[in-house]
């Protein structure tokens, strides 16, 4: 946690003036954060992560400043008085950003959901040309990712309890990869995707977005994994069955309202078909991943837990073999309306 002291410190590296105010931000589990209010306005004041190197700060900070270049709606950095957007104390890196006013994201305002899915367009066209980082990452929504994750589960059951869970999830893993080899997803288009694509990472004025924040996750991989991302996030809908569930998802896909995203992303970036046939099977790689990593990350769960945890998983993924040629076939002709559109 950010100490007043540790803030009048770092602010003594900028030109802000005297601090009239701190308060404790909203959002963020891995960054230490503090909202702070000067007579120049208001700031966010990070002191990142041990396990983020200055030259991945230093990466993020440049991403940044590309997409402030571009007009993209984000927060921007504040230079120290030595120039620089990091600074370093006793070993750990600091940064200042403007505070960005804004609203969380409303589930029933549709035009929300609309603009979300303009400005992850936008945000993909941006960065397009930019180099990723140095380290590769494996492809986070490959369906081989599910059985690296009952490997590690399948050694941790040493009674057996969850075998025919994971052997369910290893089956259901076989037939997605029927369905996307790692050849396929390899031919996917790729980008510098965000990562984190979430509610909590995103703020509104009205039906607009104003701000796309936190980029700790980016990384190379096919565009359509943030689309995956933000289905997940901004366009599903909660189910009575599902109040009392332990999974970690609100509820499979509203249709309509994933549509709308989809075809407001492909208004400003195309989607191929290659991508929208793709893309069900990355969501529903997304949940299986999403309850298997509950499973790793709570080792103290009694069984019972962890089952009903997997069992939405389940659930998650008839829910999809039920609906994937309806949602390939809605977003298919949002994409041909929109090409004759364009037509026209």
């Amino acid at each position: 946690m950010l100490k007043s002291t540790d803030i009048t410190r770092v602010l003594s590296y900028y030109d802000l003036g005297s601090i009239e105010r701190v308060a404790a931000t909203g959002h963020g589990f891995v960054n230490e954060t503090a909202i702070v209010v000067t007579r120049y306005g208001r700031f966010v004041v990070r002191r990142n992560h041990y396990r983020f190197s200055l030259a991945s700060v230093c990466y993020r900070h440049c991403l940044i400043d590309h997409l402030c270049q571009r007009s993209f709606p984000t927060a921007r950095l504040v230079r120290n008085t030595n120039g620089s957007t990091v600074t370093i104390i006793d070993g750990r890196i600091y940064e200042v950003q403007e505070y960005v006013h804004g609203t969380d994201f409303e589930p029933e305002r549709a035009g929300q959901i609309v603009d979300v899915g303009a400005t992850l367009a936008f945000y993909h066209q941006a960065v397009v040309d930019l180099p990723p980082p140095e380290d590769a990452a494996l492809p986070r929504y490959a369906p081989a990712r599910i059985t690296s994750l009952t490997e590690v589960l399948y050694e941790r059951d040493v009674m057996g309890e969850l075998h025919a869970d994971l052997a369910w999830y290893d089956g259901r893993a076989s037939v997605l990869r029927s369905a996307l080899s790692d050849q396929q997803y390899d031919a996917l288009p790729r980008v510098l995707i965000h990562g984190d694509m979430h509610p909590d990472n995103v703020r509104f004025a009205g039906d607009r977005v104003v701000a796309l924040l936190d980029f700790d996750q980016v990384e190379r991989d096919a565009r359509i994994v943030d689309l995956a991302d933000a289905l997940v996030g901004f366009a599903t809908r909660a189910l009575p069955s599902e109040s009392a569930s332990w999974g970690v998802f609100r509820g499979p896909l509203d249709i309509p309202q994933a549509t709308n995203l989809v075809c407001s992303y492909g208004q400003t970036a195309p989607l191929l078909p290659n991508e929208i046939a793709a893309l069900p099977v990355l969501i529903e790689v997304l949940w299986l991943r999403g309850e298997l990593g509950r499973v790793i990350s709570t080792p103290e769960g009694a069984p019972d837990y962890h089952a009903a945890v997997l069992a939405q998983g389940k659930r998650f993924s008839e829910w999809m073999q039920q609906h994937t040629r309806m949602l390939i076939d809605h977003w298919s002709e949002a994409a041909i309306g929109r090409a004759g559109a364009l037509a026209a």
